[in-house]
């Protein structure tokens, strides 16, 4: 079954304003704009399928797709907005895979932020999944392990101990943070120092990350740096911000839109962190780290894929999204 004529968007002027005050939002095999809609009446799609994407019956096919998701999924959507598919190559024609990433993109744009905290326990899967959102949802993506593994290597460069307090209360305050932005990743800078992964991954720093990060000044002045990447994030045009770690849904993004917290069993992590080549004795991580849950929506990863993680979270989030404005 087809569009009415009223839910669809033909003329040139339409067009013309998705360039020009649209917003866009990507994902795998197509991209969306969104403009106003002037009626405020109700939703309208348009749908632009170009000739490199495949046959004619393929395109065709791929359109009648999108007409019906719309179609069944249009009383969800906020009738203040019109939505502009753009189909690209690698697009895969399912249905419910396409209607999944649709209403996932459709709960991000009522709100022009999107903000989420991944919590959990040592090598339980935050990174990977972290990377997999911000590169699916052109996020920005902040790996607060490495601030503490850059500040404590800067540390251990200076000779200092974690019993130093006084003394690394001092350092602390004289060091200037800044941020690196290659692609959807985020990187700290110390004092205009870029680390390497090798050197803030490496066994000294493993030994002794979780010792330096309970110290309250450094907490502070992580915490502090790393609520700022906020309105970077805004200034760099991300559609939001995914932050993972083991205290961002409670104190450093305690207001996120969704809160995520990963575990696994010990025996599985220290495998793991063995795999990937890292010396990391996960029994005294998990006892030094103390993790932090609040209310956040737990999965267990020992035996989950990261698409099955990945599958759990996009859920999450239109769930837990308002797809309408208040």
């Amino acid at each position: 079954m087809g569009l009415k004529k009223c839910y669809r968007i033909g003329s040139r002027s339409d067009f013309d304003q998705f360039r020009l005050t649209s917003v866009r939002k990507k994902t795998t095999g197509f991209f969306c704009k969104l403009k106003k809609n002037p009626t405020n009446i109700s939703p309208r799609l348009a749908l632009i399928v170009g000739k490199k994407i495949g046959k004619a019956h393929e395109r065709n096919y791929i359109k009648r797709l999108f007409r019906e998701i719309f179609r069944r999924e249009r009383e969800r959507l906020d009738p203040k907005w019109d939505y502009l598919v753009v189909v690209q190559r690698g697009i895969v024609p399912n249905f419910y895979d396409l209607k999944k990433k649709f209403l996932t993109m459709c709960a991000l744009f009522p709100k022009s932020f999107l903000c989420i905290a991944i919590d959990g326990t040592a090598a339980s899967g935050k990174s990977s999944t972290a990377q997999a959102l911000a590169q699916k949802y052109h996020l920005l993506n902040v790996n607060t392990g490495n601030h503490y593994r850059a500040l404590t290597l800067s540390f251990l460069q200076r000779g200092l101990k974690n019993t130093d307090e006084k003394s690394i209360g001092e350092v602390v305050g004289e060091l200037v943070f800044d941020t690196r932005i290659n692609g959807v990743e985020e990187q700290l800078t110390i004092n205009g120092a870029v680390f390497q992964p090798n050197d803030l991954r490496s066994e000294i720093v493993n030994k002794n990350v979780a010792l330096f990060a309970q110290l309250p000044i450094v907490r502070q002045k992580l915490r502090a740096y790393q609520r700022s990447l906020l309105p970077r994030a805004k200034q760099f045009d991300f559609a939001g911000i995914v932050m993972e770690g083991r205290d961002i849904g409670t104190h450093v993004l305690p207001q996120a839109d969704v809160k995520i917290f990963l575990n696994a069993d010990p025996d599985v992590r220290e495998n793991r962190r063995r795999d990937a080549g890292e010396k990391d004795i996960i029994a005294q991580r998990d006892q030094l780290d103390g993790p932090y849950k609040n209310n956040a929506f737990t999965i267990d990863t020992t035996h989950c894929a990261r698409e099955q993680v990945l599958a759990l979270i996009e859920e999450k989030i239109v769930n837990q999204t308002p797809f309408r404005k208040s």
